[in-house]
């Protein structure tokens, strides 16, 4: 990646940015919390939905747009979003 894609996805405050290892994930621009279950998170970040998938989740924390998802992470998944509640896999 160019540094200037670098730095401009560093500033990029919309969208999603996802830290992620084998058992934690932190979620940032966290709008909106859509579905929680035992197996998945789905999270609305503006411009897109994002779905952790995987097991024994615990939610350790959500403060100002942020989420720390603990557990065993086996998938990240980004929906587009366009529009009124209408999804397109990217």
């Amino acid at each position: 990646m160019k540094l200037i894609n670098e730095l401009t996805y560093d500033f990029d405050m919309k969208g999603p940015k996802i830290t992620a290892s084998a058992s934690v994930a932190i979620i940032e621009n966290v709008k909106q919390v859509i579905l929680i279950s035992d197996t998945s998170v789905t999270v609305d970040t503006g411009r897109f939905y994002v779905t952790v998938t995987g097991r024994n989740f615990i939610i350790s924390e959500i403060w100002e747009g942020r989420m720390e998802l603990e557990g065993e992470i086996t998938g990240i998944e980004f929906y587009k979003t366009s529009g009124k509640n209408q999804t397109g896999r990217v």
